[in-house]
């Protein structure tokens, strides 16, 4: 189970192609925007996984407001000092179990 967290704040639930897991096509689909459309995939402390686009910041991806309230609940200020300064950009995939890629 996934969910497709766009930057309008629209939340849609995804499945992969072949009901297990994720190609990497199917994620720079979701999440790859730029020239190379590279991902990034980052575990959260709750388990989940979210899929990023790799570039986002630097190619000028708008904020999505959704995926950075959920980074921040994932590593609160007070217990991960360096990691909650994060904004995170573009739409992303957040991923209950992303145990392998296709």
């Amino acid at each position: 189970m996934a969910k497709l967290i766009k930057t309008d704040g629209t939340i849609k639930e995804v499945v992969p192609a072949n009901g297990k897991v994720f190609s990497l096509k199917e994620m720079q689909d979701f999440v790859g925007k730029g020239k190379d459309r590279m991902v990034e995939i980052v575990p959260l402390p709750s388990g989940k996984d979210i899929v990023v686009n790799e570039e986002g910041k630097l190619i000028g991806l708008e904020t999505n407001e959704v995926a950075t309230k959920i980074w921040r609940e994932e590593y609160p200020l007070e217990k991960y000092p360096l990691n909650n300064d994060e904004l995170i950009v573009g739409d992303v995939l957040l991923v209950e179990n992303l145990k392998e890629i296709d």
